[in-house]
C-alpha cells in the first residue's frame, strides 16, 4: 500500500509538469503566451524558441522536484515525501506562471517590433449550421442522481454490519486519524460529498455549453467546426470524469465507513481517479488543442476553407490584449459573456467584470470547503 500510495502521489507532479509544459503547444495559433498574434507568428523562429525554452525549463524543474520527492521518501519517510510532492505540484504551477509572464513580455516586444495590428476591416461572423457536432445535453447530468441514490441504498443495506466506531478521516499517508460513533447520519456523509462533486461537475458542463464561441472572420466555418468538435469532446470528458470521480470516491467512502474497504485505500482510489482525470485531460488537449485548432490544422475542415494558402496568416482579425491581465485573467465590462476560452493552454475561464462570476466564486468556495470539512465532522 505504501509503495502504491507514493507512486500515485509522484504521478501528480509529473502530470502537472507535463500539463504546464505543453500549454504553449496546444494554444490557439492566434494567441501566443496570452498575446494576440497573426497565425503565422505561431511558427516564427523567435517565438518558437520561446515556446521550446518554456517547455524545457518547466520540464527540467518538474523533473528535479520529482527526484527530490523520491529522495525525501527514502530518507524521511512517506508522510514527509507526500508533503514535498504536494508542494512541488504548487511550485510547478507557480513557476509556469512566472515563465509565462517573461515569455509574454518578449512576445509583446516582438509584436510591437513587427507592427502586428488587427485589421480594422475584419468583422465577426455568426455561423449557424445544424450539421456542426453538438455537445452532450445537460440532461445527461441526471446520472448523478442515480449515483447518489445508489450510494444511499448501499449505506442503508450495510448499516447493520457497520462497526460501532467508524473511521472517518485519514492523513496523507492513509493512516486513520478521525473516528465517529455508529449512526444513521454517518451513511449520509458520502452522498453529501457526491452531491458537492455533482454540483461542481454540472456547473462545469453548463459552462462549456454556454461559453463564448470564438469565430475567425477569415475562416468562419473552419473555426466554428473545430470549436464545435472540441466542445463536444470536452462535454463528454466532463461527464465521464464527473461520473468516475463521484461514483469512485463517493462509493469508496461509503464502503469505507461500512467497514467493507480499508479507509486508507479510499485515498489511494481518490489519487488514482485524479491521475486518470489528468491523463484524460492531457489526451484531449493534445489531440484537439484550444478551440479545436490542432484538429483543424491536422484534419482540414468540413467547409473546405483551408486550401493550403497562408495568405491570411500574416493578418490579425482581432486584438483584445488590453482585456487580459497577465494573459490569463479576462476583465471586459463590455462583453456580456461569462465564460470565455482561455488564451494560454486549453479550457475556459471567466469574465471577472461580470457580477455573477463573483457570486459563483463565493459559492464554489463554500462548496469546496463543505467537501473538505464534511469528512472531518
Amino acid at each position: 500500500m505504501t509503495i502504491w500510495t507514493m507512486v500515485m502521489w509522484v504521478l501528480l507532479p509529473v502530470l502537472v509538469t507535463v500539463s504546464v509544459a505543453v500549454a504553449p503547444w496546444v494554444t490557439d495559433r492566434r494567441e501566443v503566451f496570452g498575446v494576440t498574434v497573426p497565425p503565422s507568428a505561431f511558427a516564427d523562429e523567435r517565438i518558437l524558441g520561446l515556446r521550446r525554452n518554456y517547455a524545457a525549463s518547466v520540464g527540467c524543474l518538474g523533473g528535479m522536484f520529482v527526484l527530490a520527492s523520491l529522495g525525501v521518501w527514502r530518507g524521511f519517510g512517506l508522510t514527509a515525501a507526500l508533503w514535498v510532492v504536494s508542494l512541488a505540484s504548487v511550485l510547478i504551477t507557480v513557476i509556469g506562471f512566472v515563465r509565462l509572464q517573461r515569455c509574454r513580455r518578449e512576445v509583446l516586444a516582438i509584436k510591437a517590433e513587427r507592427g502586428w495590428r488587427a485589421d480594422a476591416g475584419s468583422r465577426c461572423i455568426a455561423v449557424i449550421d445544424g450539421s456542426l457536432p453538438k455537445p452532450l445535453s445537460p440532461w445527461w447530468d441526471l446520472v448523478y442522481v442515480a449515483i447518489i441514490a445508489a450510494t444511499v441504498a448501499v449505506g442503508y443495506l450495510g448499516y447493520d454490519g457497520m462497526p460501532q466506531r467508524v473511521p472517518m478521516h485519514t492523513d496523507m499517508a492513509g493512516v486513520v486519524d478521525g473516528w465517529a460513533d455508529k449512526s444513521p447520519l454517518v451513511i449520509w456523509f458520502a452522498p453529501a460529498y457526491e452531491l458537492v462533486l455533482a454540483i461542481v461537475m454540472t456547473i462545469a458542463h453548463i459552462a462549456i455549453l454556454n461559453a463564448k464561441r470564438p469565430i475567425d472572420p477569415r475562416r468562419p466555418m473552419d473555426s466554428a467546426w473545430g470549436y464545435a468538435v472540441m466542445m463536444r469532446a470536452w462535454s463528454v470528458y466532463t461527464l465521464i470524469v464527473g461520473v468516475v470521480v463521484t461514483l469512485g470516491i463517493g462509493m469508496a467512502v461509503q464502503l469505507g465507513v461500512l467497514g467493507l474497504v480499508p479507509l486508507g485505500a479510499v485515498g489511494l482510489i481518490g489519487m488514482l481517479v485524479a491521475v486518470l482525470a489528468l491523463v484524460g485531460c492531457l489526451v484531449v488537449a493534445l489531440f484537439y488543442g484550444q478551440n479545436g485548432s490542432r484538429l483543424v490544422e491536422r484534419d482540414g475542415s468540413a467547409a473546405g476553407e483551408m486550401d493550403g494558402s497562408d495568405a491570411d496568416d500574416d493578418a490579425m482579425s482581432y486584438d483584445d490584449d488590453r482585456y487580459w491581465c497577465w494573459g490569463v485573467l479576462y476583465v471586459n465590462r463590455d462583453d456580456p459573456a461569462v465564460w470565455v476560452p482561455k488564451r494560454f493552454g486549453v479550457g475556459w475561464t471567466v469574465n471577472l467584470a461580470r457580477p455573477s462570476v463573483w457570486v459563483g466564486i463565493v459559492a464554489l468556495i463554500v462548496l469546496s470547503v463543505a467537501g473538505i470539512t464534511l469528512p472531518l465532522m
